[in-house]
């Protein structure tokens, strides 16, 4: 696949010859429903574990409480705008969602923390195949790097004052 067509989409949406097994067929197809109804588990799920009401939801979203419920309770559709919109007002990771439910078949697994690692690491990977195209190189520091390069320099910084300070009261004496 050229570089140019490496997107989100043809990586997580591959093709596959008709009548064959689906490359990334990693589950068996969920009986709970299609996809769309298990967004809608999912974004349920969601709502009780931060313990937001679905018309609490539709208010801080503005959109009428009877429309919002008959989408996610009922057999209305949820779009794929709305759907990311609900998940930006829920703060949830739009890729970790479209793993657990298109490629796992299961909305309970946006919550394991097996899921967001992978999750984490394909989109380090993605970013990272992203910038190697563009010509440049961006290192991903992890926050302990961080901190520990800072509390080094943090240390050298202080022996290099004592060093000084010694070097003067010598120079004095």
């Amino acid at each position: 696949m050229p570089h140019r067509n490496l997107t989100p989409e043809t990586v997580f949406k591959p093709s596959s010859p008709p009548g064959s097994e689906p490359v990334f067929a990693f589950a068996s197809p969920n009986p709970g429903g299609c996809e769309q109804d298990q967004y809608k588990q999912l974004i349920n799920a969601e709502l009780a574990r931060q313990g937001i009401l679905p018309a609490h939801l539709a208010d801080r979203m503005h959109l009428s409480r009877p429309k919002l419920h008959k989408i996610l309770k009922q057999t209305n559709p949820l779009t794929d705008d709305l759907r990311d919109r609900i998940f930006d007002e829920l703060g949830m990771d739009h890729v970790r969602a479209k793993i657990s439910v298109a490629l796992l078949h299961d909305p309970r697994a946006y919550a394991e923390q097996s899921v967001f690692l992978a999750t984490e690491s394909l989109k380090s990977f993605y970013l990272e195949v992203l910038t190697c195209r563009r010509g440049s190189i961006e290192v991903d520091l992890r926050p302990a790097v961080i901190h520990e390069a800072a509390r080094r320099a943090y240390d050298l910084l202080l022996s290099h004052q004592e060093r000084v300070m010694q070097n003067s009261q010598t120079l004095q004496a």
